[in-house]
Order: structure tokens, then sequence, then C-alpha cells
């Protein structure tokens, strides 16, 4: 919807509702090659759902029987990947949805690639004992175990999320405020400050990067190409998700409805009124629009799902 007033028009960056997810169950990511073609991952702990949104129409997609579906990303309409609890592991190269052998049983929280045979998935299990960071590659044919490196935090037990810039510049970030970086040849450790976890990250490129996490305050670590700044935000619910299109400008979500913008400049994130009270967990941008979704992430025994969306301005 585009907003006309006395002759001047823009965009209208209201959060409105995308679709009706609440009945849907959780709605833990959204990913697609346009803003008329985006796939939502998420369900229950139990199954896994996805759904495939037009810009004005959700419609549900027929997956295999998984568990909880926890990212989703792809290289366009005919190459796709899903990662799930229980290791789950998902493809579509056009012909629909297919398991995929996985070599691990862990939780799987984020999947991203350079290349369709290039994609990196991470997981683990923060909240169980038996938990591991988790690390997997895929070569375009086959997914295989990688070995995290020695890590100086202790009792790490998930990597949450993974993004890069291109091949050799990839990252990964986890539990207890830990994150890694792939330079093309080997993982090594990077000490950002944080030490409450972070969960998700993106950027512009490889000198603008965002990381967003934190529990019980939400927590911004900011790369300018030389050092991370980290730190906490004042009066600001746990962080779930980031995405960025504008360099400087990362759009953050998280715990109780909180949308809004960080600007890395001023190091200041400004809140956006939206009438959600369930938790976000990811967001997505497309064609100048931006979806943010999530649900009542907090309660595993009656699944609700959130998806609102709102045009972007011309400096975000």
């Amino acid at each position: 919807m585009i907003c006309c007033v006395l002759g001047a028009c823009g965009p209208d960056t209201t959060w409105r509702p995308a679709w009706d997810a609440e009945p849907r169950g959780w709605v833990m990511n959204a990913w697609g090659p346009s803003a008329t073609e985006v796939y939502a991952v998420g369900g229950s702990p139990e199954a896994g759902r996805m759904v495939r949104f037009d810009g004005d129409t959700a419609t549900e997609v027929e997956v295999p029987e998984v568990p909880l579906l926890n990212w989703v990303f792809g290289f366009g309409s005919s190459d796709l990947h899903a990662v799930g609890n229980e290791g789950t592991l998902l493809r579509n190269t056009g012909g629909g949805w297919a398991v995929i052998d996985s070599p691990t049983d862990q939780d799987l929280w984020g999947v991203w690639g350079a290349a369709p045979d290039d994609v990196w998935a991470v997981g683990g299990s923060a909240r169980l004992a038996d938990g591991l960071p988790t690390l997997l590659h895929f070569d375009g044919t086959t997914w295989s175990a990688q070995t995290v490196p020695p890590l100086t935090p202790t009792g790490v037990r998930a990597l949450f999320k993974v993004w890069g810039s291109g091949p050799d510049d990839v990252y990964a970030v986890g539990d207890v405020g830990v994150m890694i970086h792939f330079d093309g040849s080997e993982w090594t450790e990077v000490r950002t400050g944080a030490g409450d976890d972070l969960v998700a990250l993106f950027g512009t490129g490889p000198d603008d990067i965002v990381a967003v996490g934190g529990r019980s305050n939400g927590l911004v670590a900011q790369f300018d190409g030389t050092e991370w700044r980290t730190e906490f935000l004042p009066a600001t619910p746990g962080l779930n998700g980031v995405w960025m299109r504008e360099p400087g400008v990362a759009h953050i979500n998280g715990l109780r409805g909180t949308v809004g913008v960080f600007r890395a400049d001023a190091f200041e994130f400004e809140p956006a009124p939206v009438a959600e009270s369930l938790d976000f967990h990811a967001m997505f941008g497309a064609d100048g629009v931006i979806i943010s979704v999530g649900g009542n992430l907090a309660s595993p025994s009656s699944t609700r799902g959130a998806a609102w969306r709102r045009e972007l301005g011309d400096d975000e």
C-alpha cells in the first residue's frame, strides 16, 4: 500500500498482519526469491509446517512428516533448503520437498549458502545437557559434519544461525555469546565481548555486519570491518532476528512483539509500534517489503504463529 498525502507519495511503513498465521503454529523463519514468493517454516515441536506467501495469501505447502522446521534458505524457486529439529534436512529442487540424509540428530537452527554446492547449516540443543554445537556442510550432493573450532566460553551447546558475505567470509553465532568465522579454509573463534547468547546475524558486506541476541535484555554486536562493538540495549527485551538492506541500518525483532530499526552510526535501536504481544523470531525482506515472523515460542503445548509486514522506507 502506498500512502499519498497532498500529492506526496511514499512507502507505507506501518506494520500490518501479513497472513493469518496464528492457527498454523509457530512461524520460525521466512525466505523467498521475491516478495511474491516467500516460504515460511515452523509448526510445532512434533510437526513441521510450511506455507508459501504470494504477497496476499499464504498457502499450505506439502512437506514430509518431520519435526519443527526452523529455517529456510535458497537460490531461487528450484533450489531450496529447510532445516529443523532432530537433525532434519529438507531440499526442494523443483519437484517438491524431500528428506535428505543427515549426519546429526541435533536440532538444526540455521542454514545459509554462498552457492548451491557450498551450503552451511548449524545447530545444537542449548537447553539439553547432551547438546553439542553442530556445524554441517553441503557440497551439492551430500551433507557432512564439520569440526567446530576450540571455543573459549565453556558450556556451549548450540550454534543458532549462520550467514556470510561470500564463500570465504562466513560467520556462525550461538549460545554464551559464541561466534566463529570461516575464511575459506578454516573456522576460528571470534571474540566480540558478548557474554549472553547471540541468536542471529546479517550484513550488507564483510565490513557491515550486525548480530543480535540476549535473553532477558536485548544485545547487539556490530562489525565495521575492523572491530566489533557489543552492547546491551537499555529497556529492550531479548532479540532474535535481524535483516539488512542498507549499510548501517538493521531491522531487528525479538520477544514480546519487539520490532524496530537499529542504526549503527548512533548505535541506537528505534522500536516501532506493532499490535503484537507474541514473540518475534526472524525477519526477511525483498522487493521493498519486510516480514517479521514468530509466535508464542515459550508455549509448546499450544503453538500459535505471528506474521507481519510493512514497506521499507527509502533510507532503510
